[in-house]
């Protein structure tokens, strides 16, 4: 494992423009699997929507919060394909940019990163 490594998975969650939910956090998962694979910890926002019933709950707001917050414990942020489709996923990369987190737009670009470091 990589301790000083911690990378936050922004993407779409909602479905919208015709993605279901379900795709949207199979998508998540795979990715933090292969994170997870190559040693790296990183915080997945969507396996919180894999309860449907349980998410709902939980207002959007709150959710927002949630994820702002835990961007500040991260160190990088990985953008999933399809995060241009996400108002959520515009301001965890707005709030990253601003508190300087390291942002990348690929799983290959983020490994590439960290062999640098």
């Amino acid at each position: 494992m990589r301790p000083n490594i911690f990378v936050y998975i922004s993407g779409p969650i909602t479905s919208r423009h015709g993605y279901l939910v379900e795709e949207s956090v199979a998508e998540a998962l795979k990715v933090f699997l292969q994170l997870t694979s190559e040693g790296i910890l990183s915080f997945c926002p969507h396996l919180t929507a894999a309860f449907p019933s349980a998410h709902a709950k939980v207002s959007y707001n709150t959710w927002m919060d949630y994820d702002l917050a835990m961007i500040d414990h991260c160190t990088h942020i990985l953008m999933l394909p399809r995060w241009r489709e996400s108002d959520g996923a515009i301001k965890e990369l707005n709030y990253g940019a601003f508190h300087k987190k390291e942002i990348h737009y690929s799983f290959e670009e983020l490994l590439e990163s960290l062999k640098e470091e």
